[in-house]
């Protein structure tokens, strides 16, 4: 089951509200523009969501754009947080592309959205209806 809450990640009382600590897993998105400023946004929401006052029971994968800043995070979050370098990772996919020439359409058919979309309909009809 996944649920989805809004609010800021860099607000303890946001992250209490919507209970992360029961979470098992916790992913840190890396938000665009510069990846110093963006790294530095994501050092801060791992900071928050390990300065709670209640433990986590689970951990915390962040996204991180320049791996010159990888060891920081690692330091503050400690065993907690896994770190994924998304630039390192998209250059190492591209690479093993160049000598594998399948392998770009697998993980075109693997990572991509063609023939998976969906569309918002009303059925009155089907209103208190079980499924």
């Amino acid at each position: 089951k996944i649920v989805c809450r809004t609010g800021s990640p860099l607000h303890a009382y946001d992250l209490l509200k919507v209970s992360c600590q029961t979470a098992r897993s916790i992913i840190v998105l890396s938000q665009s523009g510069d990846p110093d400023r963006a790294d530095a946004t994501t050092l801060r929401i791992v900071l928050t969501l390990k300065g709670l006052k209640r433990e986590l029971n689970g951990h915390i994968v962040a996204e991180i754009q320049d791996i010159d800043n990888e060891p920081l995070v690692q330091l503050v979050g400690g065993t907690s947080v896994e770190t994924v370098v998304s630039h390192d990772m998209i250059g190492r996919l591209l690479l093993v592309s160049m000598h594998e020439p399948g392998l770009a359409k697998v993980y075109r058919t693997t990572l991509g959205y063609e023939g998976h979309e969906f569309y918002a309909a009303e059925w009155p009809e089907l209103v208190g209806v079980s499924f």
